[in-house]
């Protein structure tokens, strides 16, 4: 009896002493698949980060162009586009365009295989911005060459961290004084707040900085009747009192 339970935990020991050997075998064999896995992935990982594989072979930049010179724009980028179609860097090559004084928006991405795909848009400058900048309808003041400065255009003025108000003023006036054939050849706001317009035709109106909307109502009930004046043109037209209007008239005609 002595000897049966010695062989019956015997043969308990080598079955368990067998299933130990089994699961290490399992573990040693799934430790294998992810070093063999894992060797794979970071050897294709590896090799689409080689240029060499997947090289981008067509750049292509759309957009109409009226200022921004395409060579310039080419010649910006080009030292940014480095790697191959997986590894090259779309924010650092946005990034490069937007240096650009007339590059306004861009947007960058891949084309399968070989296609590094650009679309510009350029500024669409609204107006002259103090002497020798530019600004769009969006009030975002850029500073292209001297050259391509656009004298025909109005004229703002501010401080530039006021740009976005300058120009919605003048889209609003704009839109009020058209009735009095007035067209708007300068709109500055100075550093205290205060308004000053000057028309194409001559006219120069001082609104101060308080209740401008109600003083530019008021000034365009008042100008036509100025205008009824054949022997005298206006030449200024202060807003700025409570209760009057002060009238600046040019030489006699």
């Amino acid at each position: 009896m002595a000897d049966n339970g010695r062989m019956k935990r015997t043969d308990a020991a080598t079955i368990q002493r067998v299933l130990d050997w089994k699961a290490a075998l399992k573990w040693v064999s799934a430790l294998t698949v992810l070093v063999v896995v894992g060797g794979s992935v970071a050897w294709g990982v590896t090799l689409l980060r080689d240029p060499a594989v997947l090289p981008l072979k067509i750049v292509r930049i759309d957009g109409d162009f009226k200022n921004l010179n395409r060579r310039t724009l080419e010649q910006a980028v080009s030292q940014a586009i480095v790697g191959n179609f997986f590894t090259v860097d779309l924010d650092r090559v946005r990034a490069e365009a937007l240096k650009l004084a007339w590059v306004d928006q861009v947007t960058v991405r891949r084309i399968w295989p070989g296609t590094l795909n650009m679309w510009v848009e350029e500024q669409k400058p609204l107006a002259r911005w103090g002497s020798n900048q530019l600004v769009n309808a969006r009030g975002a003041v850029f500073t292209p060459e001297a050259a391509s400065l656009k004298s025909d255009l109005p004229w703002l003025d501010g401080p530039e961290e006021q740009a976005v108000e300058v120009v919605e003023r003048f889209k609003q006036m704009g839109s009020r004084l058209a009735p009095l054939d007035l067209a708007i050849a300068r709109i500055v706001m100075d550093g205290r707040g205060a308004w000053t317009v000057e028309f194409t035709q001559g006219v120069e109106l001082k609104l101060g900085n308080k209740d401008t909307e109600g003083r530019v109502t008021r000034f365009v009930q008042l100008y036509p009747r100025l205008e009824q004046n054949d022997v005298r043109k206006v030449k200024r037209v202060d807003m700025r009192y409570a209760n009057g209007v002060a009238v600046l008239w040019g030489e006699a005609s």
